[in-house]
């Protein structure tokens, strides 16, 4: 059976060679190596074609700078193979994967398989703790992709028969995360799906990647990625009840771990949790007193002003859209909380000093005195100033004198 491993590529030439290589020495020689070019600004197309000349099975296409998604579906139209095996550019493989994955999806009537992972952190490597030989149904394995337990969402480390992927693409109006409103389709079309405890894939951690420098737009796309799929399984599997709790709540604590590492005050983060149901998960209490005690901690660092916020804000981070623009909603949540002081005059401004004068001094105006020929404050008809505030005329001049009267968020750009 053909496989056709399929690679993006993106600015990558100093891990190219190791990819490659690995792909290239495999023991199951019956294979195509379809490697998309996107657009890549260093050497790494040069690096492609020179292994396209040396060897027959290696395909080199380019194209401009299109994103991850759009890459990914230009290999799934060029695979000529009958499985498919996705593998990132960075990233290598051990020389037995193929052969062993193959072997076990013939021998096990497999549609898929996946295999385990290490996560290269340079020399250090990390192990996650590694699945066993388990076999399941379609339903199964959803059920089991979304409790978080023995599949994942990686499109690579899996080894695909290609009809999973008829009518589906990965969606190219994302950014991030567009894997998780992916591979579960594919798993879904499947019949028997299985996994194997060997770690073949090896998954490289780099500083400037996305799992190492998050935006909270990047992780509010985890949160809609995650409702997608929910979306998705009820209406093709109405019967089923799916749990997403565990997924809501990894999701949570990814937000909060980003508040803490990269957001700052002045950028006016904004967090709202999921609706969690803590009794579907295991080891509920620890949990949860985890999920507090770094919420304060978030709290903290950037003040409770982070879960204040109009509703229509908090609706939209509630259920993000898939292209959450997270400088505009800033803007438009800072123009729905601020009064209309841009229409104040001058004259306002001796006007409101006066009426802090007078209260300060302990003056009180009655209902003529402050009469209709006056002249409404700024044309605010929302907001009034008596006698009875409070205020004193000093913060108040201060307040003019420097332009601090209205709240401006100035977010930084993503």
């Amino acid at each position: 059976m053909l496989v056709s491993i399929l690679v993006p590529v993106y600015n990558t030439a100093p891990y190219l060679d190791r990819c490659m290589d690995s792909l290239l020495n495999q023991t199951y020689s019956d294979l195509e190596v379809v490697v998309i070019n996107d657009g890549s600004t260093d050497n790494s197309f040069e690096k492609l074609l020179a292994y396209q000349k040396k060897d027959t099975r290696v395909h080199v296409f380019s194209y401009s700078n299109s994103g991850i998604s759009k890459t990914r579906n230009r290999a799934l139209a060029k695979a000529k193979g009958d499985l498919i095996l996705f593998v990132d550019s960075d990233d290598y493989i051990e020389p037995d994967m193929l052969e062993v994955m193959v072997n076990a999806l013939k021998k096990r009537n497999l549609d898929l398989v996946q295999c385990n992972f290490v996560m290269d952190f340079g020399p250090v490597p990390f192990f996650r703790r590694a699945t066993g030989n388990k076999t399941f149904t379609n339903l199964e394995a959803l059920h089991a992709l979304v409790a978080e337990k023995y599949l994942n969402n990686y499109p690579w480390g899996k080894l695909y028969k290609k009809e999973l992927f008829e009518g589906i693409t990965f969606p190219e109006n994302m950014k991030g995360f567009e894997d998780t409103c992916t591979i579960f389709k594919t798993i879904a079309n499947a019949k028997r799906v299985g996994t194997i405890p060997e770690r073949f894939y090896h998954y490289e951690q780099r500083m400037g990647s996305l799992t190492n420098c998050m935006s909270l737009t990047t992780v509010y796309g985890m949160r809609r990625a995650y409702q997608y799929q929910e979306e998705y399984l009820k209406k093709r599997f109405p019967n089923e009840k799916f749990s997403f709790d565990q997924a809501q709540y990894n999701t949570d604590m990814v937000l909060i771990y980003t508040l803490i590492v990269f957001s700052r005050r002045k950028d006016d983060p904004k967090f709202v949790g999921a609706k969690i149901d803590w009794s579907k998960l295991n080891f509920s209490p620890v949990m949860k007193a985890a999920y507090e005690a770094w919420l304060k901690l978030a709290e903290l660092k950037l003040g409770d002003s982070i879960v204040e916020m109009d509703e229509d804000t908090r609706q939209i981070l509630e259920n993000p859209p898939a292209n959450l623009d997270w400088n505009k909603l800033l803007d438009e949540a800072a123009r729905k909380i601020k009064p209309d002081f841009e229409k104040i005059t001058p004259e306002d401004i001796a006007q409101i000093r006066g009426l802090a004068n007078a209260a300060e001094s302990g003056l009180h105006f009655s209902d003529d005195q402050n009469s209709a020929d006056q002249k409404p404050i700024g044309q605010m008809h929302s907001q009034t100033v008596s006698s009875d505030e409070n205020q004193t005329s000093q913060s108040r001049q201060e307040d003019m004198d420097q332009g601090n009267l209205q709240p401006v968020l100035q977010p930084e750009n993503e």
